[in-house]
């Protein structure tokens, strides 16, 4: 009789603790899911008007509130392919990222399209709470030319939210 009881008793421990393993795994997968966004474009995108032949920024609908800079790498980089973004630093303000291979955006998109890939860029990463700039390294070239950029360097765009 002794022997069952112990048997129960251990059966019991033994089903607590596996519960109690599926719960926390259960709670870091939510947890995990909450904290990795789900935006599919980026917070800007740049159109391009054929009447007036200029640029402008359009503030996407969706709401980009909770987007990292991670996210914004990750869409810009689907968008943009052949223009692989990587990520530097996350300073307080500025967001360092790098181009290892820039010459799609230097050789072949063009001055306007030069302007609007860092314009789209800019405008995306500024949009987050707290970034006010992007440093951007790449090879300097025709069409583009590194350095740090914030929405004051796109006054000539219009901006449409």
């Amino acid at each position: 009789m002794k022997s069952i009881y112990c048997m129960l008793i251990l059966s019991v421990f033994a089903l607590a603790c596996s519960n109690e393993r599926e719960v926390k795994t259960d709670a870091a997968d939510t947890l995990e899911i909450k904290n990795s966004s789900q935006i599919t474009t980026s917070p800007y995108s740049v159109e391009y008007d054929e009447n007036t032949q200029n640029l402008s920024l359009i503030k996407s609908r969706e709401n980009a509130m909770d987007a990292s800079v991670a996210d914004i790498i990750r869409v810009l980089n689907q968008k943009y392919e052949g223009i692989k973004l990587d990520l530097v630093n996350e300073g307080t303000d500025t967001v360092e990222v790098k181009i290892d291979d820039a010459s799609k955006l230097n050789q072949q998109m063009g001055t306007a399209g030069a302007e609007a890939y860092l314009a789209e860029l800019t405008f995306s990463f500024t949009e987050l709470k707290g970034v006010k700039a992007v440093k951007i390294d790449f090879e300097e070239g025709d069409h583009a030319m590194p350095g740090v950029y914030s929405r004051d360097d796109f006054n000539n765009l219009t901006v449409n939210k």
